[in-house]
């Protein structure tokens, strides 16, 4: 299938299925069929000297259990029942590593044992991006798999550990798995607890399946749940992800961006953003499935398209999404905050253009914390969707169709003195829902937008609330059929500015 051929197979949401989506024609899970079968049995790591007492050091122990099975050709390398404490260790070419049940492999909690890494080439990621429990670097056919545990050991205001909180010193802790372009990966089943760090991260990998893995017990900064950066081909599907920040992210840091992935049948909840594309957008994203996932009790936004450091996003499909309470439905951003690549003099405004979303079932109120860690670190209330672009460049050709929103309040009652609010550009300022202040509308606020198309869309008020439904500002050539919305308030449903050309709309 070529390029033009895979585009118009997801516009057409036909059969989304992986094989034809990636990059390799492959999916991922066929292709390891055999791959980790080896003639001289599993490699168990207490036959290398590890002990699951946890409290032996074992990363040596583990790492010669590696080596011994790559340089057999590959196989399995099985961690059994038991607490092995490890710093951080290297996986191999054609080796799964494998945890059966109640294994865990602890992270230690100091940044000694784990060694810094060096990139294969320079990219903006290297100032996050440092150091990892489970590391693989230019690898193939790899794969980690099983029923246990990858324990990070953050312990947030804990006595024990080096591990720092905040701001720059998300570099110096460590993700509990990284990958840097590898090709040809598995990773299934397994739980990820107390990560410091990004929990599982993949950079310029090709042809990646995550399925099936839980993440929970996330309570550092910058801990998100499942992030592909630069990534050619990826499925991320039935996973059960419960993180402090981002639950599954998508970040375009060098010029390859994000291309052909699937993101389908995931239970994701997150104090930030459900499922997101940027911050970082230099490489674009372009060729992306989210389909059939649920949303949960999510702080920020449940679906975040921002575009904010140049790039393309394009050809992006969502559908079949049920949110459980978020603050923000859907944010889509274009700004021009505009960070350099490595080596590059200037960066071309972004674009963000032929974005469809479709079957939204989405409830808006104040998310709920759950202990006192989340109360710590995070308040925030809900905000109204919005699509923005900046002054002289538009988000184009968004489709949204059969979208059902319920706002049952948990913000502070909009006023008609609110909807003649001017709200500030974006500029270079970080990207999200809360980034502009109180919006003049309660649904969605519509700027520097063209070809919008919004279908069968209903939308409730719960609360009173001064402020019309949608405001339209700056926004041209865009057509609104079979609205509805009801609300506890007798406001308009729509507020258009006299800088708005050639709109439609009507109200069922």
């Amino acid at each position: 299938m070529n390029r033009s051929e895979r585009r118009a197979f997801i516009r057409n949401g036909l059969n989304a299925t992986a094989g034809l989506l990636l990059s390799a024609s492959l999916d991922p899970a066929k292709a390891f069929a055999g791959v980790f079968r080896s003639v001289n049995g599993d490699f168990n790591i207490v036959k290398y000297g590890a002990v699951g007492d946890g409290k032996t050091m074992n990363t040596g122990s583990i790492q010669k259990a590696i080596n011994a099975c790559a340089s057999k050709g590959g196989g399995r390398v099985v961690v059994p029942a038991g607490t092995f404490l490890s710093g951080g260790f290297a996986l191999k070419s054609n080796v799964d590593l494998h945890l059966e049940k109640d294994a865990v492999i602890l992270g230690s909690p100091y940044m000694k044992d784990y060694n810094p890494k060096t990139l294969l080439a320079p990219a903006r990621y290297s100032d996050y991006l440092r150091y990892a429990l489970v590391f693989a670097q230019g690898e193939k056919n790899i794969s980690v798999s099983g029923t246990g545990t990858l324990n990070g050991n953050g312990q947030l205001g804990g006595k024990l550990g080096q591990f720092e909180e905040k701001g720059s010193a998300a570099a110096k802790r460590p993700c509990l798995l990284w990958f840097d372009e590898c090709e040809n990966i598995l990773v299934r089943d397994i739980t990820y607890i107390n990560s410091g760090m990004w929990t599982e991260t993949y950079s310029k990998c090709k042809n990646v399946h995550v399925d099936h893995i839980t993440v929970k017990e996330n309570y550092f900064f910058n801990a998100d749940g499942c992030n592909m950066l630069d990534c050619d081909g990826f499925i991320i599907e039935n996973c059960d992800i419960n993180a402090q920040d981002d639950a599954i992210c998508l970040k375009g840091y060098t010029k390859e961006g994000v291309r052909n992935g699937i993101i389908r049948n995931n239970k994701v909840r997150s104090i930030c953003n459900g499922i997101k594309m940027g911050t970082d957008s230099s490489g674009g994203f372009r060729d992306i499935v989210i389909e059939n996932n649920e949303v949960w009790q999510t702080g920020i936004s449940g679906i975040a398209l921002e575009m904010t450091d140049g790039g393309i996003m394009d050809n992006v499909v969502v559908r079949n999404i049920k949110m459980n309470v978020v603050s923000t439905p859907i944010f889509i951003m274009l700004s021009n905050r505009n960070r350099k690549l490595s080596g590059d003099l200037t960066v071309p405004i972004g674009q963000v253009k032929n974005i469809t979303i479709q079957d939204i079932d989405a409830i808006v109120d104040k998310y709920e914390t759950y202990h006192e860690l989340e109360r710590k670190h995070f308040d925030l209330f809900p905000f109204a969707s919005s699509i923005t672009g900046f002054p002289g460049y538009y988000v184009e050709n968004v489709s949204i169709h059969n979208v059902k929103i319920e706002i049952r309040g948990g913000f502070p009652e909009g006023t008609a003195e609110d909807t003649l609010r001017e709200v500030p550009e974006a500029g270079r300022k970080y990207p999200e829902n809360r980034m502009f202040g109180t919006l003049p509308a309660y649904a969605f606020y519509i700027r520097h937008a063209r070809g919008l198309h919004m279908k069968n869309v209903e939308v409730s008020m719960s609360q009173k609330d001064g402020r019309p439904a949608f405001m339209l500002d700056d926004t041209h050539d865009s057509r609104f059929e079979d609205m509805t919305v009801k609300s506890a308030t007798p406001s308009p449903a729509f507020a258009v500015k006299p800088n708005c050309s050639r709109i439609m709309t009507d109200l069922a």
